[in-house]
């Protein structure tokens, strides 16, 4: 008799918990088509998957958890899976975009590709005569622009606002992609104020100075702006102090910038790649890069760090860094969603597994974080030891 009572307690708690389990499951799939037929949601490959992966997860929660546990984490993970779907894309046509650091890499690619959408282009380049700025010439539609654009000139951002400001008329500005950059490998030690006073300038004040001349625009469109940070705008690395302290603060700029637009209804958006072959690690550039960094250095210093650690040592980057992705399509997929999604990420990390790497660093206590930077320095030990007995 008490088994047969037992039996039925149980039976009436699976028929309990199974109501509530297609309640919570009703209740996500009216979410998700609502979304998706208010055009706020992007079905795709990826999110036909998530979903497949969650409705298996239901009888899992149910059968193996149980219980109240189970149900909460069954609503937990559809919570989780609607607030990560993909969100619909705005249309291109009749927006504009200023992107800054066009000559090569992510904004030439990026510029290829928001004029292929039918965006007006406003594309800042170092060179206006250069092979990067020869390229979107032939490569693009008339609607873009070229602009000769030093961010750390107040005349060329001021010719610049004022040619987007009589273009785009009371449309305004829809987008800034502030993606112009500088790096150079150098110790802390034998970084002199000439060039981390360049890197901080290119890096963070040009970026400041743009986007204080065209924010009036953007506030008139309710546009996007974005800043492109890197890795190293979260996590030091021996060498990269300069890059990494400009990095950081423009992080904390787009942090506070990012408060203040809510107001105006203007997104503030990061997009960090990591690892990406790119104008500023090509050979070229990197052996340009290290001649001007020993050029600047006293005698004094030259003599703790001679010429031949430098040439090691760039020798070094430039072998390592034809290993990294030549294909900045992950790049641009982020900045392309942070310039048209309807509801854009406050920061886009850019490389598989960068989303885990960001969340973790910042809980590890300060010595393993610090063996951790260690281990993925590009540099070698061997070659960081080499310069420390010769200055010795």
């Amino acid at each position: 008799m008490e088994i047969d009572i037992q039996d039925e307690i149980n039976k009436d708690d699976i028929v309990f918990y199974s109501v509530l389990y297609s309640t919570v499951t009703l209740a996500f799939a009216i979410a998700v088509v609502s979304k998706f037929f208010t055009n706020e949601f992007r079905f795709g490959f990826r999110s036909f998957l998530t979903l497949i992966i969650l409705f298996l997860g239901e009888p899992l929660c149910q059968f193996l958890v149980k219980g109240p546990q189970g149900l909460l984490l069954f609503s937990v993970g559809c919570l989780i899976i609607y607030s990560i779907l993909p969100a619909n894309h705005l249309p291109a046509d009749k927006k504009s975009v200023l992107i800054t650091g066009c000559d090569s890499g992510f904004g030439n690619a990026l510029a290829l590709k928001l004029d292929s959408l039918g965006m007006q282009v406003f594309a800042g380049c170092l060179d206006e005569q250069g092979a990067g700025a020869k390229d979107l010439k032939s490569k693009c539609s008339d609607r873009l622009k070229l602009l000769c654009l030093d961010v750390t000139k107040p005349k060329d951002i001021e010719a610049a606002a004022s040619l987007i400001k009589s273009t785009v008329g009371d449309e305004g500005l829809w987008g800034l992609v502030n993606n112009a950059g500088v790096w150079y490998f150098a110790d802390l030690e034998i970084t002199s104020d000439q060039i981390l006073q360049k890197v901080m300038d290119v890096n963070l004040f040009g970026a400041i100075r743009l986007t204080k001349a065209v924010l009036p625009l953007i506030k008139q469109a309710h546009g996007r702006i974005i800043n492109v940070s890197s890795l190293l705008g979260r996590i030091s690395l021996e060498g990269n102090g300069a890059y990494s302290m400009s990095k950081h603060a423009l992080v904390a700029f787009s942090n506070t910038l990012r408060l203040e637009m809510k107001t105006w209804e203007v997104d503030v958006s990061i997009v960090e790649p990591i690892a990406y072959y790119t104008g500023n690690m090509q050979g070229a550039a990197l052996m340009e890069r290290k001649e001007e960094l020993w050029d600047s250095l006293n005698e004094e210093t030259k003599k703790i760090y001679n010429k031949a650690y430098l040439d090691d040592a760039y020798s070094h980057l430039d072998s390592s860094f034809q290993k990294y992705s030549k294909d900045l399509s992950p790049v641009i997929r982020c900045m392309r969603s942070a310039l048209l999604s309807k509801r854009p990420k406050e920061r886009y990390p850019c490389d598989t597994g960068a989303e885990i790497l960001f969340f973790l660093c910042p809980l590890l206590p300060v010595w393993l974080a610090d063996c951790f930077s260690n281990s993925i320095c590009v540099l070698p030990r061997r070659l960081r030891l080499n310069a420390y007995c010769e200055g010795k």
